[in-house]
């Protein structure tokens, strides 16, 4: 009895040491931001647009939730946070932030002096999505609704969408701190357009990025299939889509053929000499079904092999034609670099290599095996 009453009297006194929470912050006391964008105002200002929840009456309840956006241009991230917090009448809060917009400009300038009060801040979230907008990020979060969906909703989803067709690496705030600070590793980040025709935000591809530095370059969703496919980053799922044959540049549409990936592998090949990469093969393999192919029924299993011969020729052009580009941008998205601090030590020289990689003999060779045909025989 004495033994549990000296347990007792010590699991009460360290209750008393406890401490209680100190930082909390209440939703009901608090303004969310739900997304974030920055464009240069001028050489000596920048612009950053806030979009802030205002919550109202729950959905529950019969209410809805809508959008306040704020733009202010100030002469750095943080002054511009100290200006909102003087004209919303409660605390501001960053924590729910979901989207990070970067204008074309501002990502050409070295994206960490944007990202420093994120980087800072231990309430940012670090797992929001980031993307580099057509023009000026405050243009694309005044639209503030698409149909029904408010905007960020609408581009957080685009982007998600992306990243699960394999057509965007999945970034996000932490991964490109990380990714601009590596040597031998390059990045891409969703490239977001305004489509007139539709009247809505796009995905339009990746823009390609040296270190901190947007490099001007886009490569078009397809294409960025293809590089995440060399990169062995498949996502859930992932189609290519291929000309066959002459009579498609003629305007004749029944030549197309859309592959549905079910698993791809990609390695990469690596040729020294006195302790110097001199070539880099990437050996990407695809097994697939064929989703789309109007030009015949593909009786034959020889129709078959034919068609994947065909595709291995011309997907190990458009992959070259592809490295090709990002070699221009000096743009290491596969890791090279990286491989070779890691595996090949002595033919690494981080001082050098953003120089080196752009002359690299980098080439490409695709595999295509066609699992089935679809149900039509």
């Amino acid at each position: 009895m004495n033994k549990k009453l000296y347990q007792c009297l010590i699991l009460l006194s360290m209750l008393i040491l406890l401490t209680s929470c100190w930082d909390q912050e209440l939703l009901k006391e608090s303004k969310l931001i739900y997304g974030a964008g920055f464009d240069y105002e001028n050489e000596d200002e920048i612009r950053t647009t806030f979009v802030v929840r205002n919550l109202g009456v729950p959905v529950s309840q019969g209410g809805v939730y809508s959008n306040r956006i704020i733009s202010i241009a100030g002469p750095s991230p943080r002054a511009t946070r100290i200006e909102m917090d003087r004209i919303i009448s409660k605390q501001v809060t960053a924590s729910k932030n979901q989207l990070l917009l970067l204008g074309e400009e501002v990502a050409k300038h070295n994206v960490d002096h944007m990202f420093d009060i994120l980087y800072r801040d231990p309430k940012s979230p670090l797992d929001a999505h980031v993307g580099v907008v057509e023009g000026r990020a405050t243009d694309m979060f005044k639209l503030d609704h698409i149909g029904d969906t408010l905007v960020t909703e609408f581009i957080t989803n685009l982007i998600k969408g992306a990243e699960n067709k394999t057509e965007a690496p999945r970034m996000t705030i932490e991964k490109t701190f990380r990714y601009s600070h590596d040597k031998g590793q390059d990045y891409a980040l969703p490239y977001i357009s305004f489509n007139d025709e539709v009247g809505a935000p796009e995905m339009d591809g990746l823009a390609l990025f040296h270190h901190s530095n947007y490099t001007g370059v886009n490569i078009p969703p397809l294409d960025a299939t293809l590089l995440l496919l060399l990169s062995n980053a498949k996502s859930k799922k992932a189609s290519l889509v291929e000309n066959l044959g002459e009579n498609h540049k003629k305007g004749y549409l029944t030549e197309t053929v859309t592959i549905n990936i079910r698993d791809s592998t990609s390695d990469i090949a690596y040729s020294f000499k006195d302790e110097k990469l001199t070539k880099a093969v990437v050996n990407l393999e695809v097994r697939g079904n064929i989703e789309e192919y109007p030009q015949n029924h593909l009786f034959k299993e020889s129709q078959v092999e034919e068609i994947a011969d065909e595709l291995s020729t011309r997907l190990t052009k458009r992959a070259n034609d592809l490295l090709n580009k990002i070699q221009e941008a000096n743009c290491d998205f596969l890791g090279i670099g990286r491989d070779l601090n890691a595996y090949h030590h002595k033919a690494w020289d981080g001082e050098q290599w953003g120089n080196d990689y752009p002359k690299l003999d980098l080439q490409a060779n695709v595999k295509i095996k066609i699992a089935e045909t679809g149900i039509i025989k």
